[in-house]
């Protein structure tokens, strides 16, 4: 076996896969791909908005993550042998995904009432405070308005309700940025933004 590769400062390899990289390197990688992901998300953001208006863009973008949720996020479940029968298993598949609650990005803090009720924190968000620094009237649509909808998509089970507990504006910035309940319901929670419908 090939001793595992820490950078690629050596010769190029025209037959390079991922499974020659060491951890240390792919947990690095995997910190710019997660700012590669979110960077693009603003930059369609930025495209629709100077070619359509706001209006436009703030449409599209809970329209545009729902859809990638429904179509992707369930790749996860099946990646990590999630079994989604509960809430507890919904909250595994959202550690999955590049713009998880594992990681610095979204870290999240869980109480787990029951297998079917999770209320979790979220005390820091890179998204809010990005906001909060350069474009605060943008705080209202993406945590108000589109985050219950994509969060929900991220949880991948239909029946899942999630509530919003508490919401920015922060007074201070050593407060958590949000609080979230999911509870199971025995009703289709998810709104117009499914593929069925747009089709």
């Amino acid at each position: 076996m090939p001793e595992e590769l820490n950078d690629l400062s050596g010769p190029f390899n025209p037959n390079l896969t991922f499974d020659m990289f060491s951890k240390e390197f792919l947990l690095k990688l995997m910190q710019v791909w997660q700012y590669a992901w979110l960077h693009m998300s603003e930059c369609w953001y930025r495209a629709v908005e100077r070619r359509f208006g706001r209006e436009a863009a703030d449409a599209c973008e809970p329209e545009a993550w729902c859809n990638m949720a429904e179509r992707v996020n369930p790749r996860y479940a099946k990646v990590g042998n999630i079994p989604l029968k509960t809430v507890v298993d919904s909250m595994k598949a959202i550690q999955l995904p590049l713009d998880n609650t594992t990681g610095g990005l979204y870290p999240m803090i869980p109480e787990v009432i029951n297998e079917n009720h999770v209320i979790w924190t979220i005390p820091r968000c890179r998204s809010l405070e990005f906001f909060e620094a350069k474009e605060p009237w943008r705080i209202k649509q993406v945590c108000h308005v589109n985050e219950k909808k994509v969060i929900e998509r991220y949880l991948i089970n239909r029946k899942i309700k999630v509530t919003p507990l508490k919401l920015p504006p922060r007074n201070s910035p050593d407060d958590i940025a949000c609080k979230w309940e999911a509870v199971m319901t025995d009703e289709d929670q998810w709104g117009p933004y499914n593929e069925t419908e747009l089709k």
